[in-house]
């Protein structure tokens, strides 16, 4: 239900869960396993899905389930089919004999659904085969098409929507292929007659390639037409979404009310114990905290001039940051994931001899500073790539904004963040940016 409802995080979690819990059933083991890869191929997050797509694999060819196998080949046949966005980058020929063995298994199993989805990906393969050639191989071409239509008979015997949509979408690149737009439109036509009336999604795919379509046969007038569908249907996929997002709040803030109202029953009288117990705790720790306080006045009226002159630094720091000293120091924090200790400390040495406002005590407390956060940010294997997207992310920067700037792909740049959400072991944009202040990455 989460999955469907592209809630990733909460359908992560329970996948992790279920993946721990399964530590001495190696079919619930796998299953987990396949579930964690969907959902990394759902979010982009392609290498961590073809590592547990790899364990999934073992474990199923160890233990004889074919089942379970036949999924894990998909799933890698999947990511194959995702590599080729250049021609030094395909994986066709690799996944290709993922699907035949995944086709092979799921005939043996005589699994419908199986057999569907390994045949419409072997078409897909077939479509990429002729993806970079001017001609097509008409072979191929042809091959591609009886996969095709093979998966979707398939598909619509047993009743799985699903793999109904992805056959359309490789159908249309299908089409493109052979320059067939009239029989194209004809086919996304009856296909957008036929979707459920409640599959918005679904709608505004299709609407979207029928605009693209009555462009290319030269018909301006039905492909405003068709556009005019295609926002209808995005916007009512977003209020739809939203709707459900309202229900599921609603319906999580009346379980947690009765939770509550459980808990409240349940614990009356010993929170009445409790709260004695704490009334004791609390005049015990306050007596702790006034002598504590009492030793820590004291200590801060012996504060030494070096520690008063570090405020005074930072301060005029702040209200000019343009000053000589400031640019070093600011220059310093950023090169300081490159430098070594002894360096660093000399950087800060000679910062000190060319300022009057800043004695050799505070340098070394500056570099003591960066030498620890080199040191945190090395520890978790950061590169300096790594470093560098984080900190425009937390610039507001977007992925293409930052492809752009570093001259490099938004595939490249996601594939980074997926490297940085691993190391820094964070589950979203927030817990990164987050983590990264208390680092001093940002």
């Amino acid at each position: 239900m989460s999955l469907s409802r592209q809630e990733y995080d909460l359908a992560m979690e329970k996948a992790l869960k279920a993946l721990e819990l399964s530590a001495d059933d190696p079919s619930l083991k796998v299953k987990a396993l396949s579930s964690i890869v969907n959902i990394d191929i759902m979010t982009s997050r392609d290498e961590d899905a073809w590592e547990k797509a790899l364990q999934a694999e073992e474990i199923a060819r160890e233990h004889g389930l074919k089942k379970d196998l036949c999924v894990a080949l998909i799933a890698k046949a999947k990511l194959c089919s995702y590599a080729e966005i250049s021609p030094e980058t395909g994986r066709n020929e690799e996944g290709l004999g993922y699907i035949q063995e995944a086709l092979a298994i799921a005939r043996e199993l005589k699994d419908a659904e199986l057999e569907a989805e390994a045949s419409i990906i072997t078409g897909t393969f077939y479509v990429s085969f002729n993806r970079w050639s001017d001609p097509i191989d008409k072979d191929l071409y042809r091959t591609a098409g009886e996969w095709l239509d093979r998966g979707e008979a398939i598909a619509d015997s047993v009743g799985i929507e699903r793999l109904r949509r992805n056959a359309l979408l490789v159908r249309y690149r299908w089409f493109q292929q052979g320059g067939r737009n009239e029989e194209a439109l004809a086919y996304f036509a009856k296909a957008r007659e036929e979707v459920s009336p409640e599959d918005h999604y679904m709608a505004s795919a299709l609407a979207d390639r029928l605009v693209r379509l009555y462009v290319r046969v030269g018909d301006p007038q039905s492909a405003l037409g068709a556009h005019d569908d295609y926002v209808r249907e995005i916007i009512r996929y977003m209020t739809q979404k939203s709707d459900e997002t309202i229900s599921e709040m609603e319906t999580r803030f009346k379980l947690q009310e009765k939770e509550l109202e459980i808990a409240r029953r349940g614990y009356k009288n010993s929170i009445l114990i409790l709260v004695i117990l704490l009334s004791v705790a609390i005049i015990f720790i306050l007596t702790s905290y006034l002598l504590r306080a009492r030793r820590r006045n004291a200590e801060l009226q012996k504060i030494n001039e070096t520690k008063e002159q570090i405020i005074d630094v930072l301060s005029r720091d702040l209200k000019n940051p343009a000053g000589a000293y400031a640019s070093a120091l600011d220059q310093l924090s950023a090169d300081a994931l490159q430098l070594t200790p002894q360096e660093i400390r000399q950087r800060c040495q000679d910062v000190a001899k060319d300022a009057r406002t800043i004695n050799q005590d505070v340098a070394n407390y500056v570099g003591d500073i960066l030498i620890e956060r080199s040191k945190r940010i090395a520890d978790i294997g950061l590169s300096k790539r790594e470093v560098e997207i984080i900190r425009l992310t937390s610039d507001g920067m977007t992925a293409a904004q930052i492809a752009e700037h570093l001259y490099i792909s938004v595939h490249t740049v996601n594939t980074h963040r997926q490297h940085i959400y691993s190391k820094m072991k964070v589950k979203n944009l927030n817990e990164l940016l987050r983590k990264a202040a208390e680092l001093g990455i940002v």
